[in-house]
């Protein structure tokens, strides 16, 4: 990883100084982030992941010793050094014992700031090299984000819930979790709840990747969730589903005996549509890896054609993204993706709302789901199913004449 890809958060509340480190870190070729208070330094945290702080020691709105303390327990792998005016003994050993790797004082020359950096970087760097090769490229924010609940999941091998639309990653989050799990060496099983006659306990070990069990009947539900608490050997269970959380955890058709024993872990994928901000380093990273893949040069994009990605929904998402990316690097001339190059028709995914799908109709088939639940709940009972939904009878006989259901 070369400076330039590498993150330095400078927390300092001194104008003169903020901008003064700001030239001399960016000048050594490193991205910089600025922020003038602790709570500052908070909020940037929360958005992005750094390689290294740099902070003042008195800050408006508290000590850089209080942020040392924040940092070690929010992000332990984040070295963390003060640069202070008001330095003392104490100050340093209390600093230090807090987590910060070094304590310096003001002012400092750019020898003692750059040795300082190196010696920072060099304390994240077994953690980098540490982290298996098959996770996402960290340097997004948004993947480095599923990294971490990745490693979470995996080290502690408990049940996980996948959640996310159409082509955000879900399959892809699974494998990487069995990847970097105990299991590694055993099969991933993928079991399509949809399919008839689905085999919901597979003879081998390893992990289990239930999709679509939200389909499944009550009675199938009971037995899935027998079988796994009897089972002699432990498979690590993921389940993945393009609902929400709120509508799988609030669904009449999922028993909620097994939703306890499933939703140990979470894990939400974000579409791609509210990643606009991160939409340009999300597709240099897509780049690099098809340039490895293919084992050439990575292409570069045209500002025009990433104004037309910005502009564009993602109905597909990551997956989506994949294939537009992959035709214009194949079909671009001289590793440079153009506007003419990004074709945006003909993707295969289709938007979630628009002139065929509106608002009405996507409510409508959530209507439809819910009532079919809670019906096959009540073995048909009109007036039982009516209770579950929170509806009258007479509402309920008006809305399964309305949109077709057949009991």
């Amino acid at each position: 990883m070369n400076n330039a890809k590498k993150r330095i958060l400078v927390v300092d509340d001194e104008p003169d100084i903020l901008q003064l480190l700001d030239i001399s870190l960016t000048r050594m070729g490193f991205s910089v982030f600025k922020a003038e208070s602790v709570g500052a330094a908070k909020y940037q945290l929360s958005k992005y992941s750094f390689h290294l702080c740099l902070t003042d020691f008195k800050l408006p709105d508290g000590l850089g010793s209080d942020l040392v303390a924040f940092t070690q327990e929010h992000h332990p792998q984040m070295p963390i050094a003060v640069i202070t005016a008001f330095g003392t003994i104490n100050h340093a050993v209390d600093t230090l014992k807090r987590g910060a790797y070094d304590f310096i004082t003001k002012p400092i020359s750019l020898e003692t700031l750059r040795n300082l950096v190196i010696t920072g970087l060099q304390l994240n760097q077994p953690q980098k090299v540490d982290q298996p090769q098959h996770l996402l490229d960290a340097q997004v924010p948004y993947f480095d984000s599923l990294n971490s609940q990745v490693l979470k999941y995996a080290e502690s091998g408990v049940p996980t819930l996948i959640f996310g639309q159409l082509g955000s990653w879900k399959e892809e989050l699974a494998h990487l979790i069995h990847k970097n799990s105990r299991q590694h060496d055993k099969p991933i099983t993928f079991i399509d709840c949809e399919q008839e006659d689905v085999d919901l306990i597979p003879d081998n070990s390893g992990t289990w990747v239930y999709a679509n069990m939200e389909i499944l009947s009550t009675e199938q539900q009971t037995y899935l969730l027998k079988q796994l608490k009897t089972l002699s050997h432990e498979p690590h269970i993921l389940v993945t589903t393009n609902w929400s959380p709120e509508e799988f955890k609030h669904s009449l058709g999922i028993k909620k005996t097994l939703l306890r024993y499933l939703a140990v872990g979470e894990i939400e994928t974000k579409p791609l549509l509210l990643l606009k901000q991160q939409l340009s380093a999300i597709c240099e990273s897509r780049l690099e890896s098809l340039a490895k893949k293919w084992q050439k040069v990575p292409c570069k994009l045209h500002p025009g054609a990433m104004a037309k990605l910005r502009s564009y929904d993602f109905p597909g998402n990551l997956k989506e993204l994949d294939l537009i990316l992959s035709k214009a690097a194949i079909n671009c001339e001289n590793q440079l993706i153009r506007e003419d190059d990004i074709e945006l028709d003909n993707t295969g995914f289709q938007p979630h709302l628009d002139g065929t799908r509106n608002l009405e109709k996507y409510i409508e088939d959530i209507e439809i789901r819910e009532i079919n639940n809670a019906l096959a709940k009540t073995n048909n009972n009109k007036t039982k199913a009516a209770e579950l939904l929170g509806i009258s009878f007479r509402a309920l006989r008006y809305k399964i004449k309305k949109l077709g259901i057949e009991p």
